[in-house]
């Protein structure tokens, strides 16, 4: 037997918002059911319980205190978004800035391992330009290694894609955690 509408209809008759046929319906199951009727003594009893015991009033301060709470559990996900935020655009960062550091120190131990640029590097200012002639060219030819292969592999296009997208997604973090008017 389904006891739900009865179990429904129990609690409508403790609120006050049944008509009288549903109530003369509820009756009648009760005195047939014993499980509805076990279920009925059960919530009447808590019913006058709570009746009888008085309202409480919040202790002093509740308001405020339950403002402060909230306001501070709402500028939570802003500091973690915030962190992530940070997170993504140091690696992201790094990515950039890491194989051009890696190449500037590749190419100055190249030049540092050939004696003839040690002593021009020593020998005087107009052997300074000549180490960043090299330094430049050396870093055109690893750029170019580098960008001719990617040119053509659909996977480096997919990794340059997906920097993209997650330069984008930081962005938009950024904009939501950051006040108004500061990223724009």
């Amino acid at each position: 037997m389904n006891h739900k509408p009865f179990q429904v209809a129990m609690q409508a008759v403790l609120d006050g918002s049944v008509t009288a046929a549903e109530r003369h319906t509820l009756e009648a199951h009760l005195i047939a059911c014993a499980v509805c009727q076990a279920n009925w003594v059960a919530l009447s009893e808590v019913h006058r319980l709570f009746k009888a015991e008085p309202m409480l009033a919040p202790r002093a301060g509740f308001n405020g205190r339950f403002k402060a709470r909230l306001a501070q559990r709402r500028s939570r996900p802003r500091l973690i978004g915030g962190a992530v935020a940070l997170g993504l655009g140091a690696v992201g960062l790094a990515g950039l800035v890491l194989p051009l550091g890696l190449g500037l120190l590749y190419t100055l131990v190249r030049a540092a391992q050939q004696p003839a640029t040690t002593l021009a590097l020593f020998a005087g200012a107009g052997a300074v330009g000549s180490l960043v002639e090299t330094i430049v060219s050396a870093l055109y030819v690893a750029a170019r290694s580098v960008l001719e292969p990617a040119l053509s592999n659909p996977l480096a296009w997919g990794g340059a894609l997906m920097a993209l997208a997650l330069t984008g997604v930081w962005l938009n973090l950024m904009r939501t955690v950051l006040p108004e008017g500061r990223l724009r």
